[in-house]
């Protein structure tokens, strides 16, 4: 038969109580190491997508003034050419307002 020894497994039991004791305390920081490198990537991603959009809408921004300033210019341009086409021909020009005045006229009356 086998025998055994008292003291012998008592100290065995304590020696992977301690070993099991010493694993959660391993696990757990290991756990709290991971959290943080979780949280740090997190906020670094955060981090990225925010300049990712604050970059785009300075780009949208950007493009907006261009389009903006483009149009003002066509604007422009286009009243230039429509006065000077009134200085050099005003006749024609009046007579044109006035019978484009009379079709919208007679289109919008209730006759």
């Amino acid at each position: 038969m086998a025998q055994t020894v008292p003291g012998s497994s008592n100290e065995e039991l304590a020696a992977v109580k301690d070993d099991l004791n010493q694993l959660k305390k391993d696990l757990a920081e290991l756990l709290s190491v991971v959290k943080e490198s979780g949280k740090a990537k997190a906020s670094n991603l955060e981090q990225d997508a925010l300049n990712a959009v604050h970059s785009a809408i300075d780009t949208l921004n950007q493009r907006f003034t261009e389009a903006k300033v483009g149009v003002t210019n066509q604007t422009h341009a286009t009243l230039d050419q429509a006065e000077q086409l009134v200085d050099r021909h005003p006749v024609a020009t009046l007579l044109t307002a006035f019978g484009v005045g009379f079709l919208l006229a007679k289109l919008f009356s209730k006759n």
